[in-house]
């Protein structure tokens, strides 16, 4: 079959099988709440926006941001989605030797590939808990430009530990060599804190973040990274003026004030995998020791190849692995949504284990 780069559209999955229209998309992992409340309340106060330019400096935007993550403003870059700002670094780093630590977001390797940079990989395990392997990875830094990290990591979810990834740090900044950490979706970690403002003491650092997976906005493109005043200037030079919407810029704004919705969501999340995950270890299923909103579910031989076509035959989509290297379809990722949601899929999981 050929499987989609990504989650969320479950139609390229179910169109080609001609299968029912999905009801339930596990495969996509954002909010299960859906967004803020009050966006929909204040949706037509919006209206005016796009009878105007938006600021092609996104200055009220990074201001906002800049206060809320306790760096300069001129450290901050906004972009069309934490994708078009992979897309900037990719052109920085053009031609490059990456090291990139797999298995991950997909969007590292194809965007790396792209503009013809030298890829090397260091591979997670789940014998080794999926935790980062700190002294695999210093083992193959030679000549390396650029580290790329998914923190909390997609798929699998892991968080890694500060201590960790500051002694990377201290490693590559003695090697030259810069490190890029995609923090995406740590607005949904308790525990674990970020590392943004380690990029006052480290100008080789680069955090990547997004705004549509803890706010369900995934249609408006919002993202921003942070690093040094020099490292961002290099990004910008690529960027296109007017590349964020005005739209998205105020919602961005708004969003980031919300830490009530924020905190109701991870205790959502929390109480959820608390239920679940026992019931899915019952069936013999491994679970990733995820921080987030999504898992990865493995056990079973080829489980994206067998499991996935009868979730779709009843109406329900999952993550296959088949494009991240070393899972090769052996594990199914699935995003934690509310417990009537969970509920469904949980019956189905046990049905498909009986027979």
């Amino acid at each position: 079959m050929n499987w989609p780069s990504h989650g969320a559209n479950p139609h390229y999955l179910t169109d080609p099988l001609q299968l029912p229209k999905v009801t339930h998309d596990f495969s996509v992992n954002v909010n299960p709440l859906g967004p803020p409340p009050w966006l929909q309340e204040k949706w037509g106060d919006f209206f005016e926006l796009i009878t105007n330019y938006p600021d092609p400096h996104n200055e009220d935007l990074r201001q906002t941001i800049a206060l809320k993550e306790k760096v300069s403003a001129k450290q901050v870059l906004v972009g069309n989605g934490a994708s078009e700002l992979l897309s900037l670094v990719g052109r920085v780093f053009a031609g490059k030797r990456l090291l990139i630590v797999e298995p991950t977001f997909s969007e590292y390797r194809t965007i790396a590939e792209a503009n013809q940079c030298i890829i090397d990989s260091v591979f997670l395990t789940e014998s080794e808990g999926w935790d980062l392997p700190v002294e695999r990875i210093k083992a193959k830094l030679h000549g390396v430009d650029l580290v790329v990290i998914c923190n909390p990591n997609n798929p699998t979810g892991i968080a890694y530990k500060q201590s960790e990834l500051v002694e990377l740090l201290n490693e590559l900044k003695k090697r030259e060599i810069s490190l890029l950490i995609d923090e995406a979706f740590y607005d949904f970690v308790q525990n674990e804190p970020s590392l943004i403002q380690y990029v006052n003491r480290f100008s080789h650092l680069i955090i990547l973040r997004s705004l549509t997976k803890m706010y369900s906005i995934p249609g408006l493109r919002i993202g921003y990274l942070a690093g040094s005043e020099k490292m961002v200037e290099r990004f910008a030079a690529h960027q296109p003026t007017w590349s964020v919407n005005a739209l998205a810029q105020q919602v961005a704004m708004l969003c980031l004030n919300d830490y009530t919705y924020r905190q109701e969501t991870r205790e959502l999340i929390h109480s959820e995998k608390e239920r679940i995950f026992p019931r899915l270890q019952n069936l013999a299923f491994t679970v990733s020791n995820t921080e987030v909103n999504y898992y990865l579910l493995g056990g079973v031989p080829s489980l994206s190849d067998t499991l996935l076509p009868f979730l779709l035959k009843n109406r329900v989509a999952a993550r296959h692995t088949h494009n991240f290297p070393s899972l090769d379809g052996d594990y199914v990722r699935i995003a934690v949504r509310t417990q009537q949601e969970n509920d469904y899929l949980l019956d189905l999981l046990e049905r498909w284990v009986r027979t």
